[in-house]
């Protein structure tokens, strides 16, 4: 199963060039306690936090409450959070708590997304990663 495991193309150096500019990120997954076997892998806490997994918060995605339970322990406003899932349902529960809702389809189009969010990652810090 950890095989099956791999970074989608460009969402790598798309994370580490948001973690350069100072984004907070934070996983809000469904997945099971297994999501460990992936960080084991991709090390994907290099980027973000593991803050809100569904096996610790006995929550699901695409749940109002887990939404609300996470603005609420990160005391952020909705309209300053953007939410990001491949699942167009979860998109949609977080738009109805007031988060900015983003489906993600590949690494080209979430950049296009987030830049009309006011959110652009300068190249050269992508390409730096690449070097």
């Amino acid at each position: 199963m950890k095989r099956g495991y791999s970074y989608i193309e460009g969402v790598e150096e798309l994370l580490h060039a948001l973690k350069q500019n100072c984004y907070e990120i934070h996983a809000f997954t469904n997945y099971p306690i297994w999501y460990k076997m992936i960080e084991d892998k991709l090390k994907i806490s290099r980027y973000l936090s593991w803050t809100f997994c569904s096996c610790s918060s006995g929550k699901r995605k695409p749940d109002l409450n887990f939404y609300l339970e996470v603005l609420n322990l990160l005391k952020v406003n909705p309209a300053n959070c953007i939410f990001i899932d491949d699942r167009l349902r979860n998109v949609e529960a977080a738009v109805e708590v007031g988060i900015i809702g983003l489906h993600f389809k590949n690494a080209h189009l979430l950049r296009q997304d987030l830049s009309s969010k006011g959110i652009d990652i300068l190249e050269d810090k992508i390409q730096e990663q690449s070097s």
